[in-house]
């Protein structure tokens, strides 16, 4: 009995965990589309200031002043490749996370690479429940499975305990 309530109440905390994950890449998405606008603003003031020197894309600008002695004309140029890879990422990461799939977003959000930018979003995160019905199977699919894997190693440790003696044989 006590077994079968331990057992309920995992199940039941490993749902509401997995139902926590498209409440937070909806979150996550928020974040970092208003970090995409601040960076796409800066790409597009690039691209303009490029354009009136006449070159034909903020790239070859900074490569040309990549170019310069001037070390700090240098550095500028470093960052402002810096903010166009970031945007170039950005961009990647709003694709996966607005029409990914749920583990797609939740490999993406929970890269430990990217641990530091989770903890950003999870400060201002007020857990939820999903809506959307795919998403609840998704996380109710997940839940099942990580309480298998979790029960897994009490199945096996009760089947070493309980397994029957080997035969033996009649010729002693």
């Amino acid at each position: 009995m006590f077994k079968r309530i331990f057992d309920r109440l995992i199940f039941g905390g490993l749902l509401i965990i997995t139902l926590q994950t498209p409440m937070l890449a909806d979150h996550y998405l928020q974040y970092l589309s208003g970090f995409h606008d601040g960076t796409a603003q800066q790409v597009m003031r690039y691209e303009n200031n490029a354009r009136q020197h006449g070159y034909d894309s903020a790239e070859s600008m900074i490569t040309a002043l990549l170019q310069e002695a001037n070390s700090i004309v240098r550095l500028d140029a470093e960052q402002k490749l810096a903010v166009i890879e970031q945007h170039h990422r950005l961009e990647t990461a709003l694709d996966t996370l607005s029409s990914g799939h749920l583990i797609d977003k939740a490999l993406y959000m929970f890269n430990p690479l990217r641990a530091d930018e989770l903890q950003r979003v999870l400060i201002h995160f007020k857990p939820g429940i999903p809506i959307d019905i795919p998403s609840i199977a998704i996380c109710v699919v997940m839940a099942l499975s990580l309480n298998a894997i979790l029960y897994l190693p009490v199945l096996l440790l009760r089947r070493q305990r309980y397994s029957p003696p080997p035969p033996t044989s009649c010729n002693d």
